[in-house]
């Protein structure tokens, strides 16, 4: 008898230790709900910004887990240039390879601007990943904005893959998918 009020005082003491923790642990973590990992980012740096963003699912096999893969996004401000890759890590004889190649985009083509890559400083360009939510299948549109003539290209970079008609590598594809104004229409006239 003795013993089981000294279990149930134990079972008791060890719930509030539980309790303590879980309370301290929400506290620590500021208070906030847990949120959902997610890959994406982007720095600037002068002339140039760089941004990464999901391009696809994977179904490893091996492993029975599903892989996200990421593209890394390069915008070239003085060249007119959006450039992108998607990492793919192997294992070569003597070294490792990281990336296969690269697709590149003409801004100054992609939104009918005047000029070459010479008078592009005149233009200003932004870019941010984004998502869609399950219509994309796991890939995130690539927003590129023109501030200049008000115009917003939506871009969909899809990795080189494997396999095929050839049996080896595809080239990476690198598509705009659509081009807007987001210019104030002005009123129509009476």
């Amino acid at each position: 008898m003795e013993r089981e009020r000294r279990r149930e005082g134990l079972f008791g003491v060890g719930l509030v230790g539980v309790a303590v923790g879980l309370v301290f642990g929400w506290l620590a973590s500021g208070g906030r709900a847990p949120r959902a990992l997610a890959s994406g980012g982007g720095d600037r740096s002068g002339e140039s910004i760089v941004a990464t963003g999901p391009v696809s699912i994977r179904y490893n096999e091996g492993l029975k887990v599903q892989i996200p893969e990421e593209a890394v996004y390069f915008l070239d401000y003085r060249g007119a240039r959006l450039i992108a890759t998607s990492p793919n890590p192997q294992q070569t004889v003597g070294a490792s390879k990281f990336i296969d190649g690269f697709a590149e985009r003409d801004l100054i083509a992609d939104f009918k601007l005047d000029g070459d890559a010479d008078t592009a400083p005149r233009y200003h360009f932004i870019m941010t990943t984004g998502s869609a939510g399950s219509f994309t299948n796991g890939w995130a549109p690539l927003y590129v904005f023109e501030t200049t003539t008000k115009q917003l290209a939506v871009y969909k970079f899809s990795p080189q893959l494997t396999g095929g008609l050839a049996g080896g590598l595809s080239a990476p594809r690198f598509e705009m998918l659509e081009l807007r104004s987001f210019a104030k229409q002005e009123a129509a006239a009476n």
